[in-house]
């Protein structure tokens, strides 16, 4: 199992909540109303948002699965992938995705030259199909502070090593020479550990039940629902807020645990029952036999 610490907190985030998502809405527009329903004061100088997304592809699939030794349940967690969104106003309108992909840009860019940190519109997560599962989290950090810090992370690798951990994620994906779940030696998924790094160094603990270097988004996902007591000690608005959507789950039903009945002996079990009574019989009637004739 992955060491971590459990929350104390006995009830979930109450600002941590579900919004349903209508059939064929795509996540920008279920993100749009997220932002919309959590604050009106909450933009980007005051608040840095990140999203969790959840794929239904067989890498996701993979890496949900390896996520579950952080559940107490031990199913697949909801989550494959954690980026930062970065906002130019308090609306999504233009908004980018800053992330470490598995699958590395290739062409021209060099992903040492940037520790692995990609920059795309955050329409290329858009469809719903292939992200089911969404969560959009506000981090009580302004935005230009995390985004300084990602250029940090962008130019140095002594931090963290985002494309070590990218490589060790693709060998377990990829099923390569029997390599193990990369979280059982402190390995996480490497988009949640830069977000993990860059909220450190503006003095925030994104997850604090686990080790930094080992972060994934299940971890941040369980940090957002059950650590709000552990963030409200500094001050209310010091907690993270957001709202999700679950729209895909692997269909494990456990069995409801009853008593078995006995399984009926066969023919061969009952004749040796039988056999073993007559022989029984008949060595008490030989020793009556040898008693009456003494």
């Amino acid at each position: 199992m992955v060491r971590q610490a459990r929350s104390t907190s006995t009830a979930r985030n109450p600002n941590f909540t579900e919004l349903a998502r209508p059939n064929g809405q795509g996540n920008v527009a279920w993100g749009a109303r997220a932002a919309i329903e959590m604050r009106a004061d909450a933009g980007p100088d005051k608040w840095t948002y990140i999203a969790l997304l959840g794929g239904s592809n067989t890498l996701s699939f993979r890496l949900r699965v390896a996520q579950s030794h952080l559940r107490r349940d031990m199913l697949p967690s909801y989550w494959s992938e954690a980026i930062l969104i970065q906002l130019n106003s308090a609306t999504l309108k233009g908004a980018r995705a800053v992330y470490v992909p598995l699958a590395q840009p290739g062409g021209s860019a060099y992903s040492p030259h940037e520790n692995g940190v990609v920059s795309g519109p955050l329409s290329d997560f858009d469809d719903s199909n292939r992200y089911p599962n969404i969560a959009l989290i506000a981090l009580p950090v302004p935005q230009q502070k995390i985004m300084a810090r990602v250029e940090a992370f962008r130019r140095s690798r002594s931090s963290l090593d985002a494309l070590e951990h990218v490589l060790r994620w693709l060998a377990f994906a990829w099923g390569v020479a029997r390599t193990g779940n990369p979280l059982h030696e402190n390995y996480g998924l490497p988009s949640a550990c830069m977000l993990e790094t860059v909220c450190a160094a503006e003095d925030f603990e994104l997850t604090p039940g686990l080790e930094s270097r080992a972060s994934c988004p299940e971890a941040i996902w369980a940090s957002a629902i059950y650590w709000h007591d552990y963030f409200g000690k500094t001050g209310e608005r010091k907690v993270p807020f957001g709202r999700y959507a679950i729209g895909h789950e692997y269909p494990i039903v456990e069995p409801n645990p009853s008593p078995q009945p006995s399984a009926p002996a066969d023919a061969a079990d009952s004749q040796r029952s039988t056999d073993r009574k007559k022989k029984s019989k008949a060595k008490k009637g030989a020793a009556q036999g040898r008693r009456s004739t003494s």
